[in-house]
């Protein structure tokens, strides 16, 4: 269901999608050439805007505290030169998209799914599950997180569908 300005209501944003914004800016505006090889499905500006207008959909966009662990543990291995820059694209990325951050318990996630996923991608289905009313949509790269939310009855969609750049 959409509201009355024609938005969706909510958009729960995996790292893997994150990612690939942070990255193209750092490949494209900062330069950061060695990154280059890490893009994968928004590696030129259609894509990137493609990606912007597919999350400007929605009215409010969240992600888990976990992704953003993730998130710090991809900079990490980064060229610390580089690292204040990365975290300042991610703030910047944030902010434009009016990103909430919630926290999920590990207590209250499924010990099987953590198991067989992971605790960040089942913090994800557990946001969703906390918000099915909202008419929500779960954006991630990860098919295998694609193909449990599809499972789980979750709306979900693949940032390499929306911009037509498949693996």
């Amino acid at each position: 269901m959409t509201d009355r300005s024609g938005r969706e209501r909510l958009l729960i944003v995996d790292t893997g999608a994150i990612r690939e914004l942070v990255l193209f800016h750092a490949v494209q505006e900062f330069r950061f050439e060695r990154l280059r090889r890490e893009l994968r499905f928004i590696k030129n500006r259609d894509a990137y805007e493609k990606c912007g207008r597919f999350i400007a959909l929605y009215e409010r966009k969240t992600t888990s505290a976990s992704v953003v662990g993730e998130l710090y543990q991809w900079i990490r291995k980064t060229d610390p030169t580089g690292q204040r820059r990365l975290w300042g694209r991610i703030y910047d990325e944030f902010r434009g998209m009016g990103m909430d951050e919630e926290v999920v318990k590990l207590l209250d996630m499924d010990v099987n799914l953590v198991t067989r996923f992971g605790p960040v991608d089942v913090s994800l289905i557990e946001l969703a599950r906390l918000y099915t009313r909202d008419n929500l949509r779960v954006l991630t790269v990860d098919t295998a997180l694609h193909g449990e939310c599809r499972q789980a009855g979750l709306r979900v969609s693949l940032v390499q569908e929306i911009t037509g750049v498949l693996g």
